[in-house]
């Protein structure tokens, strides 16, 4: 049964990323989809500790609600519930499992970002990416988790205020030098050319948004 619903999750992933919200059902068919995958992933009492379902279902999850965002489709999870999902799998030896979570958060940090008083789920949002960035041993999950970061924080009001409240701007700084080192240290050895062509993006996207965090925090401080 657990390899049936492991096939499933995986299935559903490929289905989400593939088809159009029409074909799909509508918006109301995928916030049924998503308030079945609450039930499935987040009140389960027991806790799903299998690998293989960890990454099943963090595709599925990331896949859907990318389909959701990029609609403008109201998400029935709420942030705290994708924490709790997030935090379990980045706990995962599944690079892929941990990718997935970083998006996962990137999504929802980016959904969160447009509205109103939403400033501390975000500084949650931030810490949690900067700790993946900066901890994770595999550079595509740390990669990653940078590119949820330019997400999340890219534009306004309340990722703006986030962002100086963490000290965004400085934990970066603290970052690129130790990413750009591991990159050239380990790049061709273990990744593959693709991954490499992603993580020079980020080294490069990276460059760019510190200086726009210069921007942001001067203009805190002349605000003050």
């Amino acid at each position: 049964m657990c390899t049936v619903q492991h096939r499933a999750l995986t299935c559903l992933h490929n289905i989400l990323s593939m088809l159009d919200i029409e074909s799909l059902g509508g918006a109301s068919a995928l916030q049924e989809l998503a308030q079945h995958l609450s039930e499935l992933v987040f009140t389960q009492t027991d806790g799903p500790k299998q690998e293989e379902f960890l990454e099943a279902a963090s595709s599925a999850v990331r896949a859907l609600l990318q389909t959701m965002a990029s609609k403008g489709i109201p998400q029935s999870m709420t942030a705290e519930q994708v924490m709790s999902f997030a935090e379990a799998c980045v706990q995962s030896s599944n690079a892929s499992t941990r990718v997935n979570a970083v998006s996962i958060i990137g999504v929802t940090g980016s959904v969160l970002a447009k509205g109103n008083g939403t400033a501390e789920t975000l500084k949650l949002i931030g810490n949690f990416l900067l700790g993946i960035a900066a901890g994770d041993v595999s550079l595509v999950v740390s990669g990653g988790a940078l590119d949820a970061i330019f997400d999340v924080f890219a534009d306004g009001d309340e990722a703006e205020k986030a962002a100086v409240e963490i000290n965004l701007l400085q934990a970066l700084k603290k970052i690129q030098p130790a990413f750009k080192s591991k990159l050239r240290k380990e790049g061709r050895e273990k990744y593959s050319t693709d991954q490499l062509c992603v993580l020079d993006n980020v080294r490069t996207n990276l460059r760019r948004f510190i200086p726009y965090l210069e921007t942001v925090e001067r203009k805190f401080r002349n605000r003050m």
